[in-house]
C-alpha cells in the first residue's frame, strides 16, 4: 500500500491534524484499520489517538482517497463522532492483544522444526 498525503492541515480549535491522502493498493480497497496503520507508521502518530473518517475509491483504478483524524490527547477526541471514536479505540486494543498471539504462534512453529531436527 502506498499513500501520498495530499493535504495537511492543523485545526487548534478542535486539537486536531486533518490528513487527506491517497492510497494506492493492488487487489481489494483496505479497511480503515489497515488504512490507519498504515498512516500512523508514515507519519509516526499513535494509533489510539488516530480516527480514519473515510475512504472512497476511484472509480476504474486501484486507488481511493481517504481523510483522517489525528488528535493531540483522548480529551480533544472527544469532539469526534463518538461511534468513529469508539470503533478505533476497539481496534487499537483487539490489535494490540493480537500482537502478543501472533508473536507467540510464529515462535512455537519456529520451535518445532528444531525439536524434530533432534529426534
Amino acid at each position: 500500500m502506498d499513500i501520498k498525503i495530499e493535504h495537511d492541515s492543523e485545526n487548534k480549535l478542535l486539537g486536531r491534524k486533518e490528513i487527506e491522502f491517497t492510497i494506492s493498493y493492488k487487489g481489494a480497497t483496505p479497511t480503515k484499520e489497515q488504512v490507519r496503520e498504515a498512516i500512523c507508521k508514515r507519519l509516526n502518530i499513535s494509533p489510539e489517538l488516530t480516527v480514519v473518517v473515510n475512504i472512497s475509491p476511484l472509480y476504474g483504478t486501484s486507488e481511493s482517497r481517504a481523510l483522517a483524524h489525528s488528535y493531540s490527547s483522548k480529551e480533544a477526541m472527544a469532539v469526534e463522532k463518538k461511534y468513529l471514536a469508539e470503533r478505533a479505540a476497539k481496534k487499537a486494543g483487539k490489535a494490540a492483544k493480537e500482537e502478543p498471539k501472533a508473536e507467540a504462534k510464529a515462535e512455537a512453529k519456529e520451535e518445532k522444526p528444531a525439536e524434530e531436527k533432534k529426534e
